[in-house]
C-alpha cells in the first residue's frame, strides 16, 4: 500500500493532498487478513516530513472464541502518523520514512491500528452459544444428543438411594 507523494515532498510547508484508499483482499500479517480497506488519508507537508491523518474502514477475518467459526468483523480506524525524510537522533519510535522517490507505505501503521482496535475475545454474534463441552457440537446449529448431566464418580453410589 504505497503511494507516491513526491509533489508534496517538494511542496511548501502546509501544503496538503488527500489520497483515496481503495484496497481489496490484503494479508497484513500472518494472522491478519482483511477483505478491503477504504477511506481517505490527508497528508500535510510539515517540517522534516509529512503528517498523515485519516479515517479508514475495513473488514477483518477472525475466528469466534466460543464456536471457533470464521467470521468477518467490520472495523473503523483512525490514522494519525508522522513520516520523516530521514531519521534523526531523538526521533520517537515509531517513525515512518518517506523514500527517496517520494513514496510512503501505509501498510505498517494500518496494521498496527487494526491490531490495537480488535477485540480480545471476538464473537461471531453476541448470543453465540459456543460448542458443547462433551461432544463438540456447535450449539448455534442445534442441540447435541450427549448426556448433559454428569455425575461425580465419587457420588454414584448415592444415586442408588434415590
Amino acid at each position: 500500500m504505497k503511494y507516491r507523494l513526491s509533489h508534496l515532498v517538494m511542496g511548501s510547508l502546509g501544503e496538503r493532498t488527500t489520497i483515496h484508499v481503495q484496497e481489496a483482499g490484503l494479508l497484513l500479517d500472518e494472522d491478519l487478513t482483511i477483505d478491503f480497506l477504504r477511506g481517505e488519508i490527508q497528508f500535510t507537508r510539515v517540517n522534516r516530513g509529512l503528517y498523515a491523518q485519516g479515517h479508514l474502514q475495513t473488514q477483518v477475518q477472525m475466528t469466534c472464541v466460543r464456536c471457533l467459526e470464521p467470521f468477518s468483523y467490520p472495523l473503523e480506524i483512525e490514522m494519525e502518523e508522522r513520516y520523516v525524510f530521514s531519521r534523526q537522533e531523538g526521533d520517537e519510535d515509531p517513525v515512518y520514512l518517506v523514500s527517496a522517490d517520494g513514496m510512503v507505505d501505509i501498510a505498517e501503521p494500518v496494521r498496527q491500528q487494526i491490531w490495537v482496535s480488535l477485540p480480545l475475545q471476538p464473537l461471531c454474534r453476541p448470543d453465540c452459544q459456543g460448542l458443547c463441552p462433551y461432544c463438540g457440537t456447535n450449539l448455534n446449529d442445534g442441540v447435541c444428543t450427549c448426556q448433559e448431566e454428569v455425575i461425580d464418580p465419587r457420588l454414584v453410589c448415592l444415586k442408588d438411594l434415590l
